[in-house]
């Protein structure tokens, strides 16, 4: 699979980016990658808090297998980014894990939301990754308490885009796998 994608400084949704590309005939394999979001929204339109020091980004998909397969995505694509957090923490699956349906999640709090949106064949799968502590705290509803890559981390990660550019690329390759793989 290949990937196109777009780095924004700031965007207000990462996600509505990608609905416009969609609209507009984009192919499989586009992404909205941006380094802030001002309005970025979770499962079931939650506020996702997007301040600069995480990994934020939307995928574009026309899959070829039956919409009532789709929820299906949700969990195999946690499991993705949970599987590329533990090998760039050098943890177990003991300590970096999936809450279902698509949370990733360590004793700390949450990692990583996940949330996809579909409309008329096109799957938008969004992505926001806690990686580095901003200057602002993230807020939550009580309900998940941010976490963040670089604490879990068994080795020093220096706060960095490149590190975030790596780790958007580790993600979408482990992506690729899924997308490529029939369902079950």
């Amino acid at each position: 699979m290949q990937f196109s994608i777009t780095t924004k400084d700031i965007t207000e949704s990462t996600n509505d980016d990608a609905w416009e590309l969609a609209r507009q005939g984009a192919p499989t394999g586009t992404v909205v990658a941006a380094r802030k979001q001002r309005a970025g929204r979770g499962q079931w339109g939650r506020v996702w808090m997007s301040p600069e020091g995480g990994l934020y980004f939307s995928l574009i998909m026309r899959p070829n297998t039956p919409e009532r397969q789709w929820p299906a995505y949700s969990r195999l694509f946690a499991e993705a980014v949970a599987s590329v957090l533990r090998e760039e923490c050098g943890v177990s699956d003991k300590e970096i894990r999936v809450k279902a349906p698509n949370d990733v999640i360590c004793d700390q709090g949450k990692l990583c939301g996940i949330s996809l949106e579909s409309r008329s064949g096109v799957i938008v799968v969004g992505v926001g990754v806690n990686v580095f502590h901003s200057d602002r705290p993230i807020l939550t509803d009580g309900r998940n308490e941010p976490a963040y890559v670089c604490d879990v981390a068994e080795d020093y990660i220096a706060p960095s885009y490149r590190a975030i550019d790596e780790l958007l690329q580790r993600i979408l390759n482990a992506f690729a796998v899924v997308v490529e793989a029939p369902l079950k």
